[in-house]
């Protein structure tokens, strides 16, 4: 059994990541920034250390002694901000952590990417080695630009020794996401009941499943290599019906015009199809269907009064 430590184990990916090591029988040190998400880890039987991803205050002294490190905790750009900045600081701030990590020696530190580094390809389902290029070609949402650069410095590490996974989740759908990410699709439907959709295509995965994929990939996945993990494809006009037939509802039934979608969304693609056969046949990552985890979703948002 391995000591592991989450970085990010308040977050949504991070708290899936925690509980499926702790399933798996590991010893988990969960890091954390914010001590008012500490709730997040109730009554789990995990260290906790308070670690500031940015300054990396508190982070050689997480790192002693873990076998693996989880890094679940990148930079998130937020909208209104300078595009060249928020890439700069995503690219630094992962730099400098990576420097970190390889002076404490690990077996494995598993680096969590994203699918928006994946390249769209119009004639097959994308898999890991479609490469976006790197500086990014517009036009591409601020959020995918700065997962890119992020990824870039880890691809960049394990070239130089750092024995790093990268894994590309979907759009996550579960319990524990307590900033609301992923979870405002769910919300979109569920509490303001949006009756509106779009021509939109996208894959959603089970966070949990994302959770499982992570340990795996460090027990088994190849160092310098990218693992898609997907769930399922499907429209938004779908997704809107599992969300209404779990809560008895109306599906949405207005289809928002294309351009009004391009205002809203500049640099989403409207699809992104996904191969994440590689995960599952070499990480052996579940496949939990997205009904199951729109289910639990919701039953979390309600316990915890989002919903």
């Amino acid at each position: 059994m391995a000591m592991a430590l989450v970085l990010g184990a308040t977050g949504h990916i991070g708290a899936h990541i925690v509980r499926a090591l702790l399933a798996e029988g590991h010893t988990v040190r969960a890091a954390y920034r914010n001590p008012r998400m500490l709730w997040m880890l109730e009554e789990l039987p995990v260290e906790r250390a308070l670690v500031d991803i940015e300054t990396l205050e508190g982070l050689p002294a997480a790192l002693q002694g873990c076998d693996w490190v989880f890094h679940a905790a990148g930079y998130y750009p937020r909208r209104g901000q300078s595009r060249q900045a928020c890439v700069d600081r995503g690219a630094s701030s992962t730099r400098r952590l990576l420097e970190a990590v390889a002076a404490a020696r690990p077996q494995r530190l598993v680096f969590t990417s994203s699918a928006a580094t994946i390249a769209h390809r119009p004639d097959r389902p994308s898999t890991e080695l479609d490469v976006e290029p790197w500086p990014a070609a517009p036009p591409r949402s601020l959020y995918a630009t700065v997962k890119i650069a992020m990824e870039q410095e880890a691809l960049r590490a394990a070239r130089d020794g750092l024995p790093v996974v990268i894994v590309n989740p979907s759009i996550c759908l579960g319990e524990y996401d307590a900033h609301q990410l992923s979870g405002r699709l769910i919300l979109a439907y569920a509490k303001y009941r949006v009756p509106w959709y779009a021509d939109y295509t996208f894959n959603g995965v089970y966070t949990g499943d994302v959770g499982v994929g992570h340990v795996r990939a460090a027990a088994r996945g190849r160092c310098g290599e990218r693992y898609l993990l997907t769930g399922h494809t499907m429209t938004l006009q779908a997704f809107s019906g599992i969300v209404a037939r779990i809560l008895g509802r109306r599906p949405a039934w207005w289809k928002l015009p294309s351009w009004v979608f391009n205002i809203v969304a500049p640099g989403v693609r409207r699809m992104q199809r996904l191969d994440g056969s590689k995960a599952v046949r070499e990480l052996g990552v579940p496949q939990t269907s997205l009904d199951v985890a729109v289910e639990r979703a919701i039953r979390w948002f309600r316990q915890y009064g989002y919903l």
